[in-house]
């Protein structure tokens, strides 16, 4: 096709644009596209990792399982519905946000979703460096600096470049995890899969299990439009949809219930002590290579859309400087904590923070986007939203206090290590907070906001996808 030509030939071009409305005539590629830069960056360690937390705990391979894919299913709902605005609007995803929360509004969001992806880019270099590692029998530091250069030198390139590293990602990704995945059910699972809960504590482990999957999987929400805005505006939402949904929950759900079966075989010791009492060593060192390799481009995805946003929050720097400074600070925080014993319980914690503010901001987002602005065809014009006084100006405080409304009424459902609310507590560590934020801010929105009268021109109705 000829838009996924374009891609390939300009995939070694820097990419000039940064948060700039991306012209029609310069729209390229088709809906598939967003079944692997879904995918792609889901291959790696932590996936796996999460998907055999439950399993510890007593809940059995086939609650966590269950838990698994209710949590994907959701999660991935949440990032293709952000998928479906990139077109329309033809810019980044937090930009997007300053229809609801104005230009300086946004602010907070746009800063809050940067530290998720400064955070993401360095657990994805802990992780894909520990693979690495452990193939090549080399020392941690230096393969963390390698790992690091070659994901700052992705992103740097930009947009086509990993687009089409997804490809082939993807492409060899699944050739692998077929493979794994017959070993393992040749092998079996271990005796770890049998439920040790029943009642009130399984359903709370349930619960726990859950909420860790949907947090990681919706985390991926924010980053949506970032890879869909060069899209054509005509592209069919529901086929964006489809293969934003589709990728997304493939590579989730695939990556977690392979760490779970393999889980099952070394409770204690984990995913890490799993693999080579599984794996025969040949294919062993395959897959291995395949996690540590993921990673790179998984980490760019993150330096990328963190450059992205901090445009959105007038960081007075180039998107290529933005990447290359970021690349730098995120080698630094893994060097640093990387090494630790306790770095997969810090992970977790990370995981429940980010959701806290990821949910209300979600629905906020989308009731603006699908409600208010009638799927996109009711906004100003693309200059609005660059200009920081004028119709999305200054401060909409309409959606911000509903956002803050939403997390503030959902701090008593809060359990983290960190905090644990009353209610929280109540529910032994049951964590509801995210729902109540969601459904809290979605309804402050839907209450105090009011539908667009803008009179739509007759070019954006032509325009209008199907």
């Amino acid at each position: 096709m000829a838009g996924e030509t374009a891609t390939q030939q300009t995939s070694l071009t820097v990419e000039k644009h940064g948060i700039d409305h991306i012209p029609e005539d310069q729209r390229h590629g088709g809906p598939g596209n967003q079944f692997t830069i879904r995918f792609a960056p889901v291959v790696y360690l932590a996936a796996i990792v999460l998907g055999g937390v439950s399993i510890p705990l007593g809940l059995g391979l086939a609650g966590t399982v269950t838990a698994i894919v209710v949590g994907n299913v959701l999660g991935s709902i949440a990032t293709a519905a952000c998928a479906v605005m990139g077109p329309r609007l033809g810019m980044p995803q937090i930009l997007m946000g300053r229809a609801a929360y104005g230009y300086r509004g946004n602010y907070i969001p746009a800063v809050l979703t940067s530290l998720l992806y400064i955070g993401y880019y360095t657990v994805g270099t802990v992780l894909g460096s520990k693979a690495l590692a452990s193939l090549t029998h080399l020392p941690f530091v230096p393969v963390v600096i390698v790992v690091a250069a070659l994901s700052i030198l992705i992103a740097t390139y930009g947009y086509n470049l990993l687009h089409f590293l997804s490809k082939w990602i993807t492409r060899l990704s699944i050739v692998v995890l077929v493979v794994v995945s017959f070993v393992m059910i040749f092998h079996g699972a271990g005796p770890g899969a049998a439920g040790q809960l029943s009642g009130v504590k399984y359903w709370l482990v349930w619960l726990l299990e859950f909420t860790i999957v949907f947090s990681y999987t919706m985390s991926w929400a924010p980053y949506a439009s970032d890879y869909s805005r060069y899209l054509p505006v005509r592209t069919s939402r529901k086929k964006i949809f489809g293969w934003a949904f589709a990728g997304l929950f493939a590579a989730t759900t695939w990556m977690m219930v392979l760490g779970a079966a393999l889980t099952t075989v070394s409770v204690k010791g984990g995913v890490l002590d799993a693999l080579p009492a599984v794996l025969p060593g040949a294919l062993l060192q395959i897959v291995l290579i395949t996690l540590g390799v993921s990673a790179i481009p998984h980490n760019s995805v993150n330096l990328y859309s963190f450059a992205l946003a901090s445009l959105t929050w007038d960081m007075p720097l180039r998107r290529t400087l933005t990447v290359i400074l970021t690349g730098v600070v995120g080698c630094v925080l893994a060097l640093t904590f990387g090494g630790g014993p306790n770095f997969q319980d810090y992970f977790n914690q990370f995981l429940f923070l980010i959701s806290y503010y990821i949910m209300p901001w979600l629905a906020i987002l989308c009731l603006d986007f699908f409600w208010k602005h009638r799927g996109g065809r009711d906004y100003p014009a693309p200059d609005a939203f660059y200009r920081k006084d004028g119709e999305l100006g200054g401060v909409k405080w309409a959606g911000l206090l509903s956002f803050v409304l939403g997390i503030v009424v959902s701090i008593p459902f809060m359990a983290t290590n960190l905090y644990v609310g009353p209610i929280g507590h109540a529910l032994d560590g049951a964590d509801l907070s995210y729902f109540v934020s969601f459904i809290v801010a979605g309804v402050a929105y839907a209450l105090v906001g009011k539908p667009a009268t803008r009179i739509v021109a007759a070019t954006d109705k032509a325009t209008a996808a199907p």
